[in-house]
C-alpha cells in the first residue's frame, strides 16, 4: 500500500494550487522560467512534505529517492533513456537551471515515470496532479529528479542552491519554523543580528586594551592617548526564504 495515512490536506492542495497555475498541454514547448519553477517549487514541497511525514513516524525507506529508474518503467514506450544519460552523466551540458527543468519536462522523462509507475505498482494517484503527494513513489519519483539536480548544482559549482537564490532575491524576508502534524506551517521572524553593532563593540574592546598595556609600559610621567577608535562595517546576511502552505 502505497498511500500516506492521514497526509494533511493543506499539502495536497498547494501541489494541486501549482500545477493547476502552471499547466501546459505540451510539455516540449514550455515557456522560459518554467523549467526552473518547476524544480525549484518541487525540491521546497518535498522537502517540507517529508519532515511531515518524518514527523508522524512512518517508514523513511518507502519514501527514499530512487537511486535507479526501475527497469519495467525503463522499458516502456514513453521513456527515453538517452535523456536519461544526458542528466546522469553530462549534467554540465546545461546552461541553466531552466534549461535543466524543461528538459526534464520536455523529454517527458518526469511524466513518463509517473504514468508508469501508476501502473507498475497499481497505484492511480500518481496519474492526478491533485492527489500525488499522498503516494510513497510520488517522492520516490522526485528524489531522483532532485539528485539529478544536485548533480547539476555540483557540476556548475553550486554548493547551495540558497547562493543563487541570493543574488536574484536580495531583499527577500525571510521566516523559519515547523510544520506541524496537520500540515499548517508555523512560523516566525528571523531576528537578524546586528552585525555592525557587535564589530564595533570588538573594536572598542581590542582598543580599549590597546591603550591599557601601552600605559603600563610607561613610566607614568607621559599619558598614553587612547586608541582611536575604527568604524565598523555593516554587514547584511540574507537568508533563503521558505514557501508557506496555504
Amino acid at each position: 500500500m502505497s498511500t500516506i495515512p492521514n497526509f494533511p490536506a493543506a499539502l495536497l492542495e498547494e501541489h494541486m494550487h501549482w500545477h493547476h497555475a502552471n499547466h501546459h498541454d505540451n510539455p516540449s514547448n514550455l515557456p522560459p522560467g518554467y523549467g526552473e519553477k518547476f524544480l525549484r517549487f518541487h525540491r521546497d514541497y518535498i522537502n517540507r512534505a517529508l519532515q511531515w511525514y518524518h514527523q508522524a513516524g512512518y517508514d523513511p525507506r518507502l519514501v527514499a529517492a530512487w537511486q535507479e529508474v526501475p527497469e519495467a518503467i525503463r522499458r516502456s514506450s514513453c521513456y527515453d533513456i538517452n535523456a536519461e544519460m544526458r542528466l546522469r552523466y553530462s549534467p554540465q551540458s546545461f546552461a541553466t537551471l531552466d534549461e535543466l527543468g524543461r528538459f526534464v519536462e520536455g523529454t517527458n522523462l518526469h511524466g513518463c515515470m509517473h504514468q508508469e509507475a501508476a501502473k507498475l505498482y497499481r497505484d492511480d494517484d500518481l496519474n492526478d496532479f491533485d492527489v500525488a503527494p499522498r503516494s510513497t513513489i510520488f517522492y520516490n519519483i522526485h528524489g531522483l529528479i532532485d539528485n539529478w539536480y544536485r548533480q547539476w548544482e555540483q557540476a556548475m559549482g553550486i554548493r547551495e542552491e540558497a547562493q543563487s537564490e541570493a543574488s536574484a532575491n536580495p531583499r527577500s524576508k525571510s521566516v523559519t519554523g515547523t510544520i506541524s502534524r496537520t500540515g499548517k506551517w508555523k512560523s516566525r521572524p528571523v531576528r537578524r543580528k546586528q552585525a555592525g553593532v557587535k564589530s564595533r563593540k570588538l573594536k572598542h574592546q581590542r582598543t580599549k586594551g590597546t591603550a591599557s598595556v601601552t600605559a603600563s609600559k610607561s613610566s607614568g610621567a607621559r599619558r598614553e592617548k587612547p586608541a582611536v577608535k575604527q568604524r565598523a562595517t555593516r554587514s547584511t546576511a540574507w537568508i533563503a526564504p521558505r514557501v508557506q502552505v496555504r
